[in-house]
């Protein structure tokens, strides 16, 4: 799991500094033509921070899964005996779907109010 650190970091720190040379331009104003070339930078940068998004959390749920086996494990809460079956994968898979609702729910109400607010104000 620590090989793709390097490469998330080195998406994670694209953005900013595309991001970065954008701003900098346009504060100097330095011309017509280096905005135009920062604003593809930008665009770039961009579509580099929402990878590095995807990495990040790949590699969360990657380090709560090793994190969960740890907690059953020192537990002892790994045997079969138990009555809550905590190793069972669809026990695994209700908890983590379990966890994640809230920050649906939550990314789809900011969405539709978003859109709700655009279409007041187009």
């Amino acid at each position: 799991m620590l090989s793709n650190l390097p490469v998330g970091l080195a998406i994670d720190s694209y953005g900013p500094i595309s991001d970065n040379a954008g701003g900098i331009a346009e504060m100097t104003e330095i011309g017509e033509e280096v905005r135009k070339r920062t604003d593809a930078l930008d665009a770039a940068g961009n579509t580099t921070a929402a990878i590095g998004k995807g990495f990040a959390i790949g590699s969360a749920a990657l380090v709560s899964l090793a994190l969960y086996g740890g907690f059953l494990h020192n537990c002892h809460l790994d045997t079969k005996d138990s009555q809550l079956p905590l190793t069972d994968p669809m026990v695994y898979s209700g908890l983590l779907i379990g966890a994640m609702l809230p920050y649906a729910f939550s990314a789809f109400t900011m969405k539709s109010v978003g859109k709700a607010a655009l279409g007041m104000v187009a």
